[in-house]
């Protein structure tokens, strides 16, 4: 697999399903895949919800591809069903064959056998089982213990894109991104875990505006945001490597004290 090792790896994530555009699903999924990259140092650069057709899946696929991602997680749609096309649909976006992996069939025929102990799996099981078995050429497997599926993995591109396909159900996609397997195909980003720190702010945002240009621009190597909460309530937040949250939480806090201060005694 290609080495990403690196300074800034881009991730993005690629989330497939009408029910999630619907509103009816909300994705967990991609929250919990970003608190894990942070956990490498990388961070999630795009996060895209399509609806479960091909020239959707497809064209999203490709942009994140020509925008030079290093990494890019897909979910949802890869069941046995009509409906379920992500696999199909990444195989066409990428040019490459769908072929039938036995060692993955045979994996989800054993789940289903243990499962269904004594029992014969019909002919429309069959079925289901070889259409979740045909992946795209050179792809990896990537156990499913929650679940029949199996995640992939493969790289594309030239070697330039690690790209995983995984299922959208939360047990699962969650099982999965915790494997061994699944952790040492990510690079490591920064080197060490992307640390966040908050402030909390009674005041209006814009008293803070200019400060806050200033301190970006004297801290370069974090990101500085803030975000409204409603009247009279900003959260602020620091995102980069720790030893330098650790410096502009407290001197960002000194100033929101500073100012919250003369907030009271001006009103």
């Amino acid at each position: 697999m290609k080495n990403l090792k690196g300074p800034v790896v881009r991730a993005g994530a690629l989330v497939v399903g009408n029910e999630i555009l619907l509103g009816r699903t909300r994705d967990t999924n991609t929250v919990f895949l970003a608190e894990q990259l942070l956990n490498r140092g990388i961070k999630l650069h795009r996060w895209v919800i399509v609806p479960d057709e091909f020239n959707e899946i497809g064209g999203e696929l490709n942009r994140f591809i020509d925008d030079g991602f290093d990494i890019v997680v897909i979910s949802g749609g890869m069941g046995p069903t009509h409906d379920d096309i992500t696999v199909e649909a990444v195989a066409r976006a990428l040019s490459l064959p769908l072929v039938l992996h036995e060692e993955c069939y045979r994996r989800m025929f054993n789940k289903w056998s243990t499962r269904n102990p004594g029992k014969v799996l019909p002919e429309e099981g069959k079925s289901g089982l070889q259409k979740m078995a045909n992946i795209p050429q050179d792809f990896d497997l990537i156990n499913n213990e929650e679940g029949m599926v199996e995640g992939l993995v493969g790289t594309v591109n030239r070697g330039r894109t690690l790209m995983f396909i995984l299922p959208g159900v939360p047990r699962e996609y969650r099982g999965i991104v915790g494997t061994y397997k699944f952790q040492d195909y990510l690079p490591r980003g920064t080197g060490e875990a992307v640390t966040i720190g908050e402030v909390h702010f009674r005041g209006k945002e814009s008293q803070l505006a200019r400060y806050l240009t200033n301190l970006q621009l004297k801290y370069p190597d974090v990101e500085i945001g803030s975000y409204p909460q409603g009247p009279n309530s900003v959260i602020l937040r620091i995102t980069g490597p720790r030893e330098l949250v650790e410096i502009v939480v407290p001197e960002l806090s000194r100033h929101v004290s500073a100012t919250e201060e003369e907030n009271t005694k001006s009103g």
